[in-house]
């Protein structure tokens, strides 16, 4: 336990100076960021809506907005966190060395997770400074990001075992999920103000109950109990793809030292 520790602080050390090294791309990053925020403020604050935005436990499309796309870039942070390492050309070195490839894995993505931690509770202060975002932080909206990440996190499982064993860029659900994403999951507009069409695909996309749970809890301070009924559904898909993930994982990483080909691209 005291090894792994170490592991994963160096790991995060060295990302952490390497990254600050690139002076310039830093602070361009920074400087852009603010300009994207400053427009995505804006943008939201001209936009009306032929919808029924109270629904979603927010009383404007500013805050339906601003919630939707804080809570979408936290739940997506383990997107690629494990299929990069493992098809990556370092991988094999990695897992020859004595250390645990959990410690590996968890020291290569803690800094970019703290990183964006630190971005997204900067956005945050930065809409409720200059935008009038209310939010509120309670047990329910912790356990829809918690179940959110979750989700994710098996996902991510299910596409780092796909692409090790084929060697693909992508996978099946998780290209659907990211193709249609932003169109039907509800990031930028209210579902029921979609065309007809797509209401079937956004009725089966799962980042929509997420949204609409989020926006409930942390837009319109609802309790757990509040939303019980779909937060249970949401924790079932969650528990039904951990499964499917770690099974395709397995199955994955087993084909690929079968066939010799684990870290190859």
């Amino acid at each position: 336990m005291k090894d792994g520790v170490r592991i994963v602080r160096e790991f995060f050390n060295i990302q952490r100076e390497v990254f600050f090294s690139y002076r310039w791309d830093v602070l361009s990053y920074l400087i852009g960021l603010l300009i994207q925020v400053a427009v995505m403020g804006i943008f939201a604050s001209l936009v009306t809506i032929d919808a029924n935005i109270e629904q979603y436990g927010t009383d404007s499309f500013l805050q339906f907005f601003l919630i939707g796309f804080i809570v979408h870039n936290i739940i997506f942070l383990p997107r690629g966190s494990l299929s990069k390492l493992l098809i990556g050309r370092s991988f094999p070195m990695l897992y020859a060395s004595p250390a645990g490839m959990v410690a590996i894995f968890v020291g290569i993505n803690a800094w970019n997770v703290v990183w964006s931690l630190m971005i997204m509770g900067l956005i945050t202060v930065i809409f409720v400074l200059f935008y009038g975002l209310v939010i509120h932080i309670n047990l329910g909206a912790l356990l829809v990001i918690l179940a959110g990440f979750t989700l994710t996190f098996a996902l991510e499982l299910f596409s780092a075992g796909f692409r090790a064993a084929t060697k693909a860029r992508q996978d099946p659900i998780n290209w659907f999920l990211n193709l249609t994403s932003q169109l039907v999951s509800g990031l930028y507009f209210p579902p029921d103000a979609l065309p007809w069409w797509l209401q079937p695909i956004s009725k089966i996309h799962p980042e929509r109950y997420i949204l609409e749970m989020a926006r409930l809890t942390m837009g319109g301070g609802y309790s757990v109990s509040q939303i019980w009924p779909s937060f249970v559904n949401l924790a079932l898909t969650t528990g039904v793809m951990l499964l499917v993930g770690i099974a395709m994982f397995r199955w994955g990483v087993g084909k690929a030292m079968q066939l010799g080909t684990l870290g190859h691209v």
